[in-house]
């Protein structure tokens, strides 16, 4: 039996490549070292079952045993034998953690941490995939079968993730697979004997063969058609050419800057980078019949850390709502109206769609799209909502203050995950010093809410300074100054110090100059604020940015206008629907109106250029500088290639038969000189034939140079100067090549350069230009230097290998052999 050594190493690598996807999964690197180990494993044994000549089915087995063994080796629980064997505790271990990874799967959203439940079942799936990979590649030798096992890792990402895998992982997957049918059909070929090209030319073992360079053409077009096809066709995706395109207004599915990617994407930097524009673009038109309609929300964000809060992924699972004629039973003081709200999206494309908190029933939207529970948003994970319409049942609630007093005091334990923060001394000091003496929730909120006042030193400002305590909130609430997504999270924070839910809420403000119950939000209109929940009573929205630089924002009266505060002893009667504020709507011909920073709108800050746009021209200077190369390694070697002559050569003037002096041949003397004449003889006639290459003119090494000026004579049909030129350099390699003393041709370079002239003068515009970019000779001599590097490696690889294989066979071993 062949070992096929080579094919199991590489399918083992080709089963890391197709893993590549699932670093879009996790949070960090750990995976993919706990994988790494269990696919080395794997390879190992199978390679010493083989050696061992052991049957496939045993191979199979010894394969499985090791993924065991390297599973009990990450994953210990103390009682096993030597630290490797598992035993029975072992395997109930295996169980609980399979249920912990189930229970991560069904709660936690991408990026996932590294819990061990969750990276047993990654190491356990990436292991058992690479003993798919060997058996099929190697011990049944199908290695197109592999390639469903490489699918099913592939499918991990996309089905869990909302965005479109990347396209670089795809692409390694890819070329591994393609890499590993290659290997197996070249294998296959070299069975037959030895190899020859289409010209009966043997090929050493190390060398391409034409079935090896036609197999990684159709790989590389296969690929390259894969990717492309979609960009061709925007039907059948949207990720791929939103991150690409240049964003001019709209907000798109980049990475990391616009909402694409639902709820994993920062909405903190795509409302930022959006609000952060010099004019305003239309983004949503609103139809309601409400005459003071709240907040469109579509995001949130509940995840705090000390950069501030960040967003989960939304699942989506749960059916719209789709009674629009329910009653919401409220409790005393709370008040429902029922509306209705046609949206219809312009420039806005994402996973996640607008609408007004407490939906009941929804229209337009097909089933791919579901409501999640948790945040209460509608998303999708196969559709966008670019260019889409759909209406909204919903009903606004309006709070008295009275009745948010009176809520409960029982939370869930997810309610409660939804009160904790890092903690941090100085924002639980100054929440004890801010809610002492408060009763209840309510009092604690408005106190926290009333810190916030104008009154207190808070300003609203675009170029918030940055403070070095390493928490975002604690920078903002020493420097007082920001914007909307600032002053929402510093809110959300003291919240949940004081131990009640909070999040923070992503959407638009209120649209201006309303007609007939239509208006246009803008970038300008994009808002962040902040959510509490009261028990019984619900999330309650409160905003604490300054309402100055807020272009509709609205103000109630449980959440009042911080720059007139309703003051204590006044009437606190039942909330009659949000209002908008006197600086909240300034007119649309002006983005600056209403901002004391003068640029951006309702948010923003000091933003350089986004990711992709980084990307994009890190791109292109790789492909230019790559573009670039050969031509700018060509034009060094000619410059290294020019005569020296001028500054070591003695010289004296050689005569012909007749005794006449011939002025351009003069011989050189010294030692030192004929070695210099011969080097710059031999240069200007490597030049001259590095120069035919270019222009793709047919090199016969077997020529003498006079043939070669022959024939090139006969071909360039230039004249009188192409002749002379190819003449002089023909003359100067033969006298350096056969007389004891080299000529000196004055004016070698020229000879060089009018050469170069003639060949150009009968060439096509194409072949000028091949010439001059991409010049044939030096892609040529990088080639070939490829394959020597490449062929000394393989086989000083080889020398290794059958050394190390020599001392440590285990058939030698076994039979005692030294």
């Amino acid at each position: 039996m062949n070992a096929r050594h080579h094919v199991a190493v590489i399918g083992g690598i080709v089963t890391l490549l197709g893993s590549m996807s699932l670093f879009s999964v996790f949070a960090t690197w750990s995976w993919f070292f706990y994988s790494t180990g269990a696919v080395i494993v794997v390879v190992g044994t199978a390679m010493l079952a083989r050696s061992l000549r052991v049957p496939l089915w045993a191979q199979v087995l010894l394969m499985i045993t090791a993924l065991t063994i390297i599973l009990t080796l990450y994953f210990p629980t103390g009682g096993e034998f030597l630290g490797l064997i598992p035993g029975p505790d072992t395997f109930r271990h295996f169980g609980e953690l399979l249920g912990e990874a189930g229970a991560a799967i069904q709660h936690e959203a991408a990026p996932v941490p590294d819990l061990d439940g969750l990276l047993m079942i990654v190491t356990l799936g990436v292991g058992g995939v690479a003993i798919i990979v060997d058996l099929c590649a190697v011990g049944l030798r199908r290695p197109a079968l592999a390639g469903l096992a490489l699918l099913a890792i592939y499918s991990v990402p996309v089905a869990v993730l909302t965005t479109s895998v990347s396209v670089v992982q795809f692409a390694f997957g890819a070329a591994g697979f393609l890499w590993l049918l290659i290997t197996d059909s070249v294998d296959r070929v070299r069975r037959f004997g030895r190899r020859f090209t289409g010209e009966g030319r043997d090929i050493d073992v190390w060398e391409p063969s034409p079935l090896a360079a036609a197999g990684r053409r159709l790989g590389v077009v296969g690929i390259v058609i894969a990717v492309l096809l979609p960009v061709a066709m925007p039907g059948l995706t949207t990720g791929f050419l939103d991150q690409l395109r240049p964003n001019t207004g709209g907000v798109g599915n980049g990475p990391g800057t616009g909402p694409g990617s639902g709820g994993t994407v920062d909405l903190s930097a795509m409302l930022t980078g959006s609000l952060q524009r010099d004019r305003p673009y239309n983004m949503v038109r609103v139809t309601t019949n409400d005459p003071a309609p709240y907040y469109l929300r579509f995001g949130v964000a509940d995840q705090a850390g000390n950069d501030g809060f960040a967003s989960r992924n939304t699942s989506g699972t749960g059916a719209l709502p789709a009674d629009p004629d329910t009653e919401l039973e409220t409790v005393e003081g709370v008040t429902a109206e029922k509306y209705t709200a046609k949206l219809e999206m312009l420039d806005f494309d994402m996973h996640l769609a607008p609408i007004y908190l407490q939906p009941l029933g929804i229209e337009g939207l097909d089933r791919t799209w579901g409501w999640d529970s948790r945040f209460d948003l509608v998303s999708s994970k196969q559709q966008t909502t670019v260019r889409r319409t759909y209406t909204v049942t919903y009903a606004r609630l309006a709070y008295t203050p009275a009745a948010l007093r009176r809520a409960g005091t029982f939370l869930t334990e997810e309610q409660r995950k939804l009160t904790q923060v890092p903690p941090v001394p100085e924002i639980d000091n100054l929440v004890k010093r801010l809610t002492a003496g408060k009763d209840t929730e309510y009092d604690e909120v408005r106190a926290l809410y009333g810190h916030f006042a104008p009154e207190n030193g808070f300003t609203y400002s675009l170029n918030a300074p940055k403070g070095d305590s390493g928490n975002a909130i604690v920078d903002f609430l020493e420097g007082k100054q920001g914007f909307c997504v600032q002053y929402a999270a510093a809110l959300a924070w003291l919240v949940r110090a004081a131990g009640h839910p909070a999040r923070v809420a992503f959407g638009f403000t209120r649209g201006s100059n309303p007609v007939n119950g239509q208006s246009t939000l803008t970038n300008f209109n994009l808002h962040a604020w902040t959510e509490v929940y009261f028990p019984n009573i619900g999330w309650v929205p409160f905003d604490a940015t300054p309402t100055v630089g807020v272009r509709g924002s609205v103000t109630n009266t449980w959440a009042p206008d911080l720059a007139s505060p309703i003051r204590p002893g006044a009437t606190e009667g039942p909330d009659t629907g949000p209002r908008a504020t006197a600086t909240a709507s300034p007119g649309p011909t002006d983005p600056n109106a209403g901002n004391p920073e003068g640029s951006g709108g309702a948010g923003g800050g000091d933003a350089g250029l986004p990711l992709w746009a980084w990307l994009t021209i890190v791109g292109v200077v790789l492909v230019i500088a790559v573009l670039a190369a050969p031509a700018i390694g060509r034009e060094a070697l000619r410059r290294r290639r020019r005569a020296r002559h001028q500054q070591v050569i003695a010289l004296e003037v050689a005569t012909d038969a007749g005794g006449a002096g011939v002025s351009d041949t003069l011989s050189a003397t010294d030692a030192e000189g004929v070695a210099q004449a011969r080097r710059d003889a031999h240069e200007a006639w490597a030049e001259l034939l590095d120069t035919m290459t270019d222009f793709a003119v047919p090199v016969d090494p077997t020529e003498t140079p006079r043939a070669t000026a022959g024939r090139l004579v006969d071909l360039t049909g230039t004249g009188t100067d192409g002749e002379r030129a190819v003449g002089k350099l023909a003359r100067s390699e033969e006298f350096a090549r056969y007389a004891r003393r080299p000529l000196v041709p004055d004016g070698l370079d020229d000879a060089v350069r009018g050469a170069r002239q003639a060949f150009a003068a009968r060439a096509t515009r194409w072949e000028r230009l091949s010439a001059t970019f991409m010049p044939r000779s030096t892609l040529l001599r990088w080639r070939l230097r490829w394959l020597s590097v490449s062929g000394a490696t393989v086989a000083r690889t080889g020398r290794w290998r059958d050394r190390l294989t020599a001392r440590l066979s285990p058939r030698r071993l076994l039979t005692g052999r030294r």
